[in-house]
């Protein structure tokens, strides 16, 4: 059997889970291929047009949550990018398809899922197209189709939000999270043995301070932490340009002399080690962090939100496993205070990750994807 999984190259979000499906889909003998959406159909232009918007708008969230909001009500965007791809796009799929016959495509963004089902359907190819909703606790309307074989998603909150959407019930299926394999072994890991690991204070609080993919998050709190001089050290993580880099340069080198201590560690491969070590995971809500978070039982402070990540807010607060400070700098920077003074309180916590009806498997949709494929070929 062969299998296309496809992404959208827009931070880690719609990568890290395509990656993770992939390579158990080849453990179990499938021989993949993964593809970026825009190289696949040999549009980079426009790709590159698409992921220059999303940092710009990851720049000024406010910006983005408006006019994401505005695009997920308004369906002319994605109808022109069908019309599109069936004009201009259909020659390179043919071609594509030709060379590697895939047995089904596993998509993780809606450009992919939604795009694609239309083009087979319009060639009249028949390969069923799977969708894997990163949201997790919802989905953008541009993930709705009624020509996929699947619509997969995490959560029951999501599974009833697509299918009020309009998206056939009979498509929509709850399946495990797609957990990556660096973080699997973190629930093993204990705190002090891992903090002396990683050169950290064994004993001191310690706050991750999460800037997303793109590196393009807030310090905002950095700065006030500092400020208020308690104890604790602040692990910063996530990708770094220049610019930022510089930017938290300043901020390790002005708290030298306090009593808090930073350090900058950019991307990360090692992510279960990190996590294993903090107390608080903070920052902007990706929704692969978030959930790792939860997995790792490590409560989850947000401080900046995008449109589609709204809902985890509204989850992380259901389930109370963290707290949703978006725009809201001063209760942030108390809320860690709080845990830093009191440490003990978080362990109150460790039961509320327990109640969280979230299974973490993705051997069992790589499973399900192979079963479902071979019953359609």
């Amino acid at each position: 059997m062969k299998g296309l999984c496809v992404y959208v190259d827009g931070g880690k979000g719609h990568y890290v889970p395509a990656k993770t499906v992939k390579e158990e889909l080849e453990k179990l003998g499938v021989e993949m291929m993964l593809e970026e959406f825009f190289d696949y159909l040999d549009i980079r232009w426009m790709g590159h047009i698409n992921k220059t918007f999303w940092r710009t708008m990851l720049r000024f969230p406010a910006l983005e949550r408006h006019i994401s909001k505005h695009n997920d009500t308004n369906s002319n965007g994605m109808e022109w990018g069908i019309g599109f791809a069936n004009k201009h796009c259909w020659r390179m799929l043919k071609a594509n398809l030709n060379e590697f016959r895939p047995d089904f495509i596993f998509a993780t963004h809606p450009y992919a899922s939604t795009i694609l089902s239309e083009m087979l359907s319009n060639l009249n190819i028949d390969i069923p197209v799977y969708y894997y909703a990163t949201d997790v606790f919802s989905a953008p309307k541009a993930s709705i189709c009624n020509k996929l074989r699947k619509f997969y998603i995490s959560t029951e909150e999501g599974a009833s939000i697509v299918k009020a959407m309009g998206q056939p019930g009979n498509t929509v299926e709850i399946v495990p999270f797609p957990l990556q394999q660096a973080v699997i072994n973190v629930r093993n890991l204990d705190k002090k043995e891992t903090r002396r690991k990683l050169g950290l204070d064994e004993e001191l609080f310690t706050l991750q301070l999460n800037l997303g993919g793109e590196g393009l998050g807030s310090l905002h709190l950095l700065e006030a932490l500092i400020k208020k001089n308690i104890p604790m050290q602040i692990v910063i993580v996530g990708g770094i340009d220049k610019k930022m880099k510089k930017k938290i340069d300043a901020f390790v080198e002005r708290a030298r002399n306090t009593n808090v201590k930073v350090f900058n560690k950019g991307f990360i491969s090692n992510v279960d080690e990190y996590l294993a070590a903090s107390d608080i995971v903070a920052g902007r809500a990706g929704i692969n962090t978030i959930v790792e978070a939860m997995y790792a039982h490590r409560p989850f402070l947000i401080t900046e939100l995008v449109y589609t990540v709204i809902p985890s807010a509204e989850y992380v607060e259901k389930y109370h496993v963290g707290w949703n400070c978006f725009d809201d700098n001063k209760k942030a920077v108390e809320l860690v205070l709080e845990h830093a003074l009191h440490p003990n309180k978080l362990s109150l916590l460790d039961l509320n990750f327990k109640l969280i009806p979230i299974i973490y498997d993705a051997c069992c949709l790589a499973n399900k994807i192979i079963y479902d494929a071979a019953t359609s070929i």
